[in-house]
Order: C-alpha cells, then structure tokens, then sequence
C-alpha cells in the first residue's frame, strides 16, 4: 500500500529537500500559501494556509504522516499536532527552538491514547545531533556532561525563514542546564573555538538557544548541557553578536527581523559560492566508564546543510511508516531512535559520521 505523506511548509528550503529525501518512502503532499514555486517541487502540491482550519483537517485527514516544515516555529502553536491526535496520524515537525516543543509537551497523553507516534526536532540540528549524543551517552556508565558544537558554512543552503529563527533567537537570554541548575546565558556569548571535520575546519562557536539544549536535560541523566554556533566566514558571527547590542525592542521587532533576514540571506547568497553551504557537528559526551573518566566525541559533516536536514527528516520518517518504532506518545528525537538504526542509516546513507572514546580530566 502506498503511504500518503503531508510536508506542511514544503514549498521552503529545508521543506522541499525533506520533500526530496521521503520521495521514495511514498506519495508526497507539500502544501505552501503560494503555487509559485510548485513546479519545481517533488510531489503534488497544495495550497493551505495554516490559520485555515478546516482545510488543515481536510488535508491531514487524507494522509498517514504528517510532518511540519512551516516554520519559523516561534510564531507556531499546537494546532497541527492536535489536528492529527483527532485524526488519529503520526506527526514529525523540524522545528529548531525550545519552544514548540514546550507548546506540544502537554499533549503527550492525548498523543500516546490516541495511538500515534509525534516527534518533534526532526532534520540536522536537532535531528541528526540529538542522535549523535544519544549515541555518545550509551557509550558510558554515568554520563555528567553533553557539549554540542555546530559550524555551518554561509546559508547552509537554508533561505529566509532559518535565518529568521536565528534571529529571534537573539531576543533575550536563554536558560540552560548548568551543574544540575537552570541558568541563564546570553546568545552569542562566550565564543570557542573548535576545529571541525573538513571542510568546516576552525570555527568560532557561540552559545546559542536550540531545541536540544531543553530536551536533553529531560532526556539523558547528566548534570551539564553546553549548545553553541557558530558560521563561516567569521564576519556573519560578528554581525550576528552585533544584533545582541541592539535595543530590546529592536531585536524583537518583527519588520526589523524580517528586513535584517531578507539582507541576510541576500549576502550568503553572494559568499556560498567560496564557502560552500556544508555543515559539521561535534558531540562531546564525559562521564564515567569502568569507574575511570572519560570522553566520547562523536563528529558528523556533510556538504549541504539543507540537505542534511531532508535526510534527517527521512530517517525518522522510514522508521515511523515501516513501525519500525511504534512507542505512541510525543517524544524528541533522541528519546526514541535507538542508536543501532541511527548508525545502520548513516552507513546505508554513506554519511560521514565517527566516533571515539578516551580517557577524559573531566568527571
């Protein structure tokens, strides 16, 4: 039987490479508010507006998966997921900040009694990350503290609505887990430089607020989260550090994101060209193994962001159609993707993902 699959924002960037990499898993819906750019797309297309209720039912009730690509997630609700737990569908969103996965949260019950499977943090970051410290974690006995570096080079091959989120993700300070308490950090403060994989090299990284930064507080038994950014060439880090000198009341500006986003995107449109749009990651992961201290660092790159993130997506997508995992309930990536599936996709998808252990100072 072939599955029907609903990509809701699938006209964007990061929807149509999701659209791209599920292809091959089924027929393939991408809803956007314009057709303008439906030729180009995998799959049929239709036009919706979320604020449009009835025909958001219509639409989900016509189809087995659901997966949520009309970002940014700042500005979205429940409406989606309690729309499938009615219609009683599975749903994947790839929303990449906190607080859309605090919105779902409370419908985890509602989720797990009407029998569907919701995960939420799908793509790259979160996505692939979360499954890359996942996989960190079971490696030891006592896991204590998870740090989660990324690097992407120019756009990543995202467009406006990425940037965007980075943006409002820059409008007040964050909480993070910090020795088992919740402190606040500013963004894009206390730089660090890291040496990724090639061909992201050295990168200069930022705290920065991510979906993951909440969820694996919840998730994993450690006493310290540390998520930081960072882009290439260096000089976007400097304007984006910039934005965090401006007035609250700028920073929060809807016209003032949008305008700084379409300018933005404008100039990684003119640098992808010599940086190339990849991205690299790095999940540190030390505690205790065999009552000595020690570190798993575990290193993903790939050579378009974007595309990354479709692949991510089609992982938790394949799993779900093929019940593969079948746990109903409302779950991050991390907390239901077993590490073994992870790594038979990396290897079927030829990703370059590696990891090693060693001892650590760190305990």
């Amino acid at each position: 039987m072939v599955r029907k699959i609903l990509i809701l924002g699938g006209t964007g960037c990061i929807g149509q490479r999701v659209a791209a990499a599920i292809a091959p898993l089924g027929a393939v819906t991408v809803t956007g508010r314009s057709g303008q750019t439906a030729k180009a797309l995998q799959g049929t297309f239709l036009r919706l507006d979320l604020e449009d209720l009835a025909a958001l039912e219509k639409a989900i009730a016509n189809h087995d998966l659901v997966i949520h690509c009309a970002g940014p997630f700042h500005r979205r609700d429940g409406r989606v997921l309690q729309t499938c737990i009615h219609q009683g569908k599975n749903y994947i969103d790839v929303s990449d900040h906190r607080c859309l996965y605090q919105k779902l949260k409370p419908l985890t019950q509602a989720a797990r009694e009407a029998g569907i499977i919701a995960v939420c943090n799908a793509g790259v970051f979160p996505g692939i990350s979360n499954s890359m410290v996942r996989l960190g974690v079971e490696q030891l006995d006592e896991p204590h503290q998870i740090e989660l570096y990324y690097g992407v080079a120019g756009s990543g091959g995202a467009g406006e609505t990425v940037l965007t989120t980075t943006f409002l993700g820059l409008g007040e300070p964050f909480l993070v887990f910090q020795g088992g308490t919740w402190q606040a950090k500013q963004p894009y403060s206390k730089p660090t430089i890291i040496d990724f994989p090639a061909p992201i090299g050295k990168t200069t990284v930022y705290w920065f607020d991510v979906a993951e930064t909440f969820t694996f507080a919840e998730s994993f038994p450690v006493e310290t989260v540390v998520t930081k950014f960072g882009s290439l060439p260096n000089f976007y880090n400097q304007l984006t550090r910039a934005m965090t000198l401006l007035p609250e009341s700028l920073r929060q500006h809807p016209r003032i994101i949008q305008g700084l986003s379409k300018i933005g995107y404008g100039m990684t449109k003119l640098t992808d060209s010599f940086t190339g749009v990849g991205v690299a990651m790095r999940a540190i992961v030390s505690g205790i193994k065999d009552a000595t201290p020690q570190q798993v660092t575990v290193d993903f790159v790939h050579e378009h962001t974007a595309i990354a993130a479709g692949l991510g997506v089609a992982l938790v997508a394949e799993l779900v159609l093929s019940e593969q995992i079948n746990q109903p309930g409302l779950y991050p990536v991390e907390q239901i993707i077993p590490s073994d599936l992870f790594l038979a996709w990396a290897r079927q998808h030829q990703l370059q993902l590696s990891w090693n252990i060693q001892p650590s100072e760190k305990n």
